[in-house]
């Protein structure tokens, strides 16, 4: 069986990707499974390896948040913005991409009294993305 490690690096590499539900499960099921759990070791680092790959050919491409990267000095940068996203959306299992920007946008909002996560400055970002991972480290210890 995957290990909760490779369980969640698959999640965040086919978040990262975007992949609709439907490839990601004929990709699993190109594996004889219906879910990443499913997997041997083995056939998790597999797939693992080949969904890098999928994502450093599509570091190529435009990133989310690349046209931010001529504002203010003072601003969160665009990488800033999109590791916030990925924390979030690596600490929760969401259904689609509104809950998960509804969700976000509802907790910057309520914790950091910013409406959106485009106005956050630099500094802030920090703060928020050390927040996140202190979270998501408590979850993943009280998961064990």
């Amino acid at each position: 069986m995957s290990n909760f490690t490779q369980i969640k690096k698959i999640h965040t590499l086919t978040n990262i990707l975007g992949l609709e539900d439907e490839i990601y499960r004929d990709m699993l099921a190109s594996f004889g499974v219906g879910s990443s759990k499913n997997l041997t070791e083995t056939e998790a680092q597999i797939l693992i390896e080949i969904l890098e790959d999928k994502v450093s050919f599509k570091g190529n491409s435009h990133k989310k948040y690349d046209d931010f990267k001529s504002r203010d000095n003072a601003m969160a940068t665009p990488a800033q913005l999109r590791k916030i996203e990925v924390v979030w959306k690596d600490m929760h299992t969401f259904t689609d991409k509104d809950s998960a920007k509804k969700s976000l946008r509802k907790f910057i909002k309520k914790q950091f009294h910013f409406e959106d996560i485009r106005f956050i400055t630099k500094i802030k970002a920090g703060k928020i993305i050390a927040v996140l991972e202190k979270i998501k480290i408590k979850k993943y210890l009280k998961a064990l």
